[in-house]
């Protein structure tokens, strides 16, 4: 972990972490609203729009590799040793490191 903080991935992949998780709650917000289940202010829903929007365009500018990382990794909190169908852990590790570099420079 120490050595993760010391060259920087610790901290892209804490921002992109938190940012998903404010993906995920804007999209529940939404939904929440639109099914009628809880009332919301105008203002309030249109600033999660937003999120909405912003995220998914920066997911929609990642090229397939950073995008199928990110997309199983973060959004659907897929952990342990998922990869292994599709990557060797060495490989892995290296595009998952540039997969949250990307999505941070996106923004």
């Amino acid at each position: 972990m120490k050595r993760e903080l010391q060259n920087g991935f610790g901290k892209d992949k804490f921002l992109v972490e938190q940012l998903t998780r404010n993906y995920i709650n804007s999209k529940r917000i939404i939904r929440e609203a639109q099914n009628n289940i809880r009332k919301y202010s105008d203002d309030r829903l249109d600033m999660h729009m937003k999120v909405i929007c912003h995220i998914e365009y920066v997911i929609e500018s990642l090229d397939d590799q950073d995008r199928f990382i990110i997309e199983n990794e973060v959004m659907m909190g897929r952990s342990g040793k998922w990869f292994l169908g599709f990557y060797s852990p060495t490989c892995y590790y290296k595009h998952r490191k540039r997969a949250y570099a990307n999505f941070l420079r996106c923004l």
